[in-house]
């Protein structure tokens, strides 16, 4: 994860199949692209187009099952380019958008302290 990349580690209380379709329903709500959904590997590539300050993000996000049962969300954004000034602020704002949509639909998710999911 490069310098301006955003990551952020989230659970739910919720079954992976429906935190995985959950993803793929908002993302597009917010402007986001959804390049690839592969439910076999549980990630999702979304695609953030260009704007004023940047050339555009790539999102992916990662699911797994967490060992206490709960389903495991890494959200990174890192930006195509990489060298625009405001791409530390435009990541982070991805993955605060992505993960506070993901907390309104399903409730009872919180973020997790070094908790990677697992395949």
């Amino acid at each position: 994860m490069g310098k301006k990349d955003s990551r952020a580690d989230l659970a739910f209380p919720y079954n992976l199949p429906d935190v995985f379709n959950t993803v793929v329903q908002v993302a597009p709500v917010m402007g986001m692209k959804v390049k690839l959904a592969d439910n076999v590997q549980n990630v999702i590539h979304l695609d953030k187009g260009f704007s004023m300050f940047t050339w555009g993000e790539n999102i992916t996000v990662y699911l797994g099952v967490l060992p206490d049962g709960r389903t495991g969300v890494t959200i990174v954004s890192s930006s195509k380019l990489g060298t625009e000034i405001s791409a530390r602020k435009a990541n982070y704002a991805n993955v605060t958008e992505l993960s506070n949509a993901l907390y309104a639909r399903l409730p009872g998710g919180c973020p997790q302290q070094n908790a990677a999911p697992q395949q």
